[in-house]
């Protein structure tokens, strides 16, 4: 009787031991996700002429508080407009800082600050640690998947000359549209950016780790920063549509303008005063609500000075005068 007792107690003991091991594993999993889950984004792309032809659609994350965002490059390669979507169901057009193809890295920012951040922790990893991804699988917004660290410096070939290097592999479930999607830690932290699945391979993932991904923010942020301090505004920028609200306060008839992403520190743009997040009206007498019209009056009004700029900030007009880069 008193084994009886004995062995039921201990079975007892057992699943309790199981409950709890599995309710610390549930809270691990949901600490991560709602500590990274904010900074997650999705990244849609169009191609051609915008009639639903050459729609595509991946993952990224917030690194910037400036609304800059790490994504793969292959989910913008070739895109002629993109667009992100935060958690709380806000739409944002983005443009493509640059990107490393052969590490399939890209950057891109949206004219929004204040927004959440994720941690990019580069520490060692170890085979069998737990890790999460994030993203937008199929177009489903916001799922989140669990599984291990299945192995390190996996290799896989990028194109027919090019192999993708230093790799994690995980049996997290990957799917179409996690691309560029974050990899975390229990901690939320980010350690490794989505990139590739095998096809027709149950259980086979892989991820960028952070120490790549840290490498290729740092070079492509360099050479984006000298590019636009070599231009005549120092500046870049995206065409975006007018909110119409703004249109019908101000009796706007122009529907669009150019959004401005980067402003070179002692460019002709910041001694204007101008800040990430203007959208320039015009330049002149020029209307620009594109990219190209912006150029186009640039090279009108050279070898006049000063130039004048009509803008938009936080919803209001204003004009400054702009002396340009010689």
């Amino acid at each position: 009787m008193g084994r009886r007792k004995g062995r039921k107690a201990k079975a007892m003991s057992t699943v309790a031991q199981e409950r709890e091991a599995m309710d610390a594993y549930s809270h691990a999993i949901s600490s991560a996700a709602e500590r990274a889950g904010p900074a997650v984004v999705k990244v849609e792309t169009g191609r051609g002429d915008g009639r639903g032809r050459g729609q595509g659609i991946g993952s990224g994350v917030i690194y910037g508080s400036d609304g800059a965002i790490v994504t793969n490059a292959h989910v913008v390669a070739g895109a002629s407009r993109v667009k992100v979507t935060l958690p709380d169901g806000r739409s944002l057009p983005a443009g493509v800082i640059g990107s490393r193809p052969e590490r399939d890295l890209a950057l891109l920012r949206v004219g929004q600050g204040s927004l959440p951040v994720a941690e990019i922790n580069a520490a060692p990893l170890r085979v069998g640690q737990l890790v999460l991804a994030i993203g937008n699988p199929y177009g489903l917004d916001f799922t989140v998947t669990a599984g291990v660290v299945s192995a390190l410096n996996r290799s896989l070939p990028l194109d027919r000359n090019t192999n993708l290097g230093e790799l994690i592999q995980t049996d997290t479930p990957i799917n179409p549209g996690n691309s560029g999607g974050p990899l975390v830690d229990v901690q939320g932290r980010v350690v490794g950016i989505t990139t590739a699945i095998l096809p027709f391979a149950q259980g086979l993932g892989f991820a960028i780790p952070a120490s790549a991904v840290l490498d290729a923010i740092g070079q492509i942020t360099a050479a984006h920063r000298q590019s636009i301090a070599r231009g005549t505004l120092g500046i870049s920028g995206l065409d975006v549509p007018i909110d119409e609200d703004v249109q019908r306060a101000l009796s706007l008839e122009q529907k669009r303008g150019v959004l401005l992403l980067d402003v070179a520190p002692g460019g002709a743009a910041a001694r204007a005063s101008l800040q990430s997040g203007d959208v320039i009206l015009a330049l002149g007498e020029r209307t620009t609500d594109s990219v190209e019209s912006l150029r186009q009056a640039v090279q009108e009004l050279q070898g006049r000075s000063p130039w004048h700029v009509a803008f938009l900030r936080e919803g209001r007009r204003r004009r400054v005068p702009l002396v340009p880069a010689a």
